[in-house]
């Protein structure tokens, strides 16, 4: 992202969650009804783009993989954000109190259950600039930040996580769930490393952490590898370059070898039938995202 800008990316991802909504038929995987209304000024020119009519510029390929990689997101950006949601759900119900959303962006998570954080601590960790455009917005709404969220600012380039949690009252003696849904493609490997042992470093045991990660270009159907090389300079340009992918058993070996005691990394087969199955939409499963479960 561009310094003291709000991202880019956090813009795109919350436009993609409302256009679910707006775009796909019920069953939802997500029912963001916030993800709009943040987006303010911004929110209608950002939600059409994700609209199965939506227009490129011109008729150039750069266009075309663009505006599939924005149609397939419009189902995926929800698919990770509930797949997080649904392994918060399952440590809450073994009594896990602390909910960390790293990367946090526009997320709505907390907005949409004031009833539950009486009983949870919610830290949301994000850059400065974009963290204070979301709490900007909702001052502007009218909207109170509900009690038990805590906005967690963090320059990732030279904070820890680890130190800003701690310094927001994380409790390292209790498990904690995180989500980190969006950000490890836009990191090195050495940084991944890095921040996962530094996460570690905090997490009591029972603790989870939910993320994404890019598989290897070579790894996809020609279908993806012919686009991916239609969009690359489009993707250099956007200030938010992604440089990192994984094999799901180089993503294992890092979080192991980050100090977890396990790493669960369902299949696309197992993700589909839960996830995927009951949808009524057109747009397929996307073949280029991994999830996993990090558990300490």
């Amino acid at each position: 992202m561009r310094e003291g800008e709000v991202s880019r990316t956090a813009l795109h991802v919350a436009a993609a969650r409302a256009a679910h909504l707006r775009y796909d038929p019920p069953p939802h995987l997500l029912g963001d009804v916030f993800a709009e209304r943040l987006l303010g000024a911004a929110a209608d020119e950002l939600v059409a783009s994700y609209a199965d009519d939506a227009s490129g510029a011109g008729g150039s390929a750069d266009a075309a993989g663009a505006r599939w990689l924005l149609l397939e997101n419009r189902l995926f950006i929800p698919f990770r954000a509930r797949f997080g949601e649904d392994v918060i759900a399952e440590a809450c119900a073994r009594g896990v109190a602390q909910v960390v959303v790293l990367g946090a962006g526009l997320d709505s998570f907390a907005l949409r259950r004031p009833a539950a954080l009486g009983a949870l601590a919610v830290f949301e960790v994000d850059h400065p600039a974009t963290q204070a455009w979301k709490r900007a917005r909702l001052a502007e709404l009218g909207a109170s930040e509900p009690d038990g969220l805590r906005f967690v600012a963090c320059d990732f380039e030279r904070t820890a996580v680890s130190d800003a949690l701690r310094a927001a009252g994380l409790r390292t003696d209790a498990p904690a769930v995180v989500t980190w849904m969006g950000v490890v493609y836009y990191l090195s490997r050495e940084t991944v490393a890095s921040a996962l042992a530094d996460l570690r470093s905090v997490l009591a045991p029972g603790s989870a952490v939910a993320l994404d990660y890019q598989l290897p270009v070579g790894s996809l159907s020609q279908r993806y590898r012919d686009v991916f090389a239609s969009v690359a300079s489009y993707l250099r340009d956007t200030g938010e370059p992604q440089v990192n992918r994984y094999r799901p058993d180089e993503m294992r070996a890092a979080i192991l070898a980050a100090g977890f005691a396990s790493a669960e990394l369902p299949t696309r087969a197992e993700l589909y039938a839960r996830y995927f199955a009951p949808l009524r939409s057109r747009i397929p499963m996307s073949e280029r995202f991994g999830l996993a479960v990090a558990r300490a």
